[in-house]
């Protein structure tokens, strides 16, 4: 991941981040990226999918119809919106 990358995500996030501190979180970055690239290169083609459902004991509550909140409410902070709904700029 190069710096160019970093800044793109922060802004995407919204996230504040000082100059100083992008080479920093690159690396960072790329040494998570190399810890877990192993994963990636294990040959799982004849591993069987398997779906584990745990058994708990946790209580369910009863599902209840609520009001929404109101579409011009929820909007109201937005930074840019589109047809009633958020918009994301994805070409920062």
């Amino acid at each position: 991941m190069d710096i160019k990358d970093v800044v793109r995500i922060y802004k995407l996030a919204k996230l504040e981040l000082k100059e100083d501190e992008v080479s920093m979180i690159a690396d960072k970055f790329n040494q998570t990226l190399d810890f877990i690239k192993p994963i990636f290169e294990v040959d799982t083609k004849d591993v069987e999918l398997e779906e584990l459902a745990v058994s708990h004991l946790a209580s369910l509550r009863e599902d209840k119809v609520l009001k929404s909140i109101d579409r011009s409410e929820a909007l109201k902070n937005a930074k840019d919106t589109e047809y009633g709904y958020f918009r994301l700029n994805w070409e920062l």
